[in-house]
């Protein structure tokens, strides 16, 4: 009964030893790797300015409502909506109440943290 203890601690800590150097040796596997070169590919800008005559798109970040507010002239919310994915022609873009605003057409206009650059 005695061996059999000893004989249980002694493969236990010969499989965690191995354990331990297997780890090891994997890190000082990745520390060793490079990382192949890429070729230089062109940037986009993060946060492209919309202007005059740039297709828009509408976006949101609510996927449970997927509709997005329309403003008037002066930036305040009126009660159209205009759905996710609806793709636009930008008329204007004037800041308005603090906020960038895009025209999209006669009398609607949309915030532009709700359009991306198409």
């Amino acid at each position: 009964m005695l061996v059999s203890k000893n004989l249980v601690k002694v493969v236990s800590v010969a499989v965690a030893s191995m354990s331990l150097m297997g780890v090891g040796a994997s890190v000082s596997q990745a520390a060793s790797f490079t990382a192949p070169k890429l070729g230089v590919a062109e940037t986009m800008p993060t946060d492209p300015a919309i202007k005059k005559g740039d297709k828009i798109f509408v976006t949101v970040k609510d996927t449970k409502n997927q509709k997005v507010n329309v403003l008037d002239a002066q930036g305040h919310k009126t009660s159209q909506k205009v759905s996710m994915g609806s793709t636009y022609t930008a008329k204007d873009v004037k800041k308005a109440a603090g906020k960038k605003i895009v025209k999209i057409n006669k009398s609607q206009w949309l915030n532009t943290k709700d359009v991306v650059k198409d």
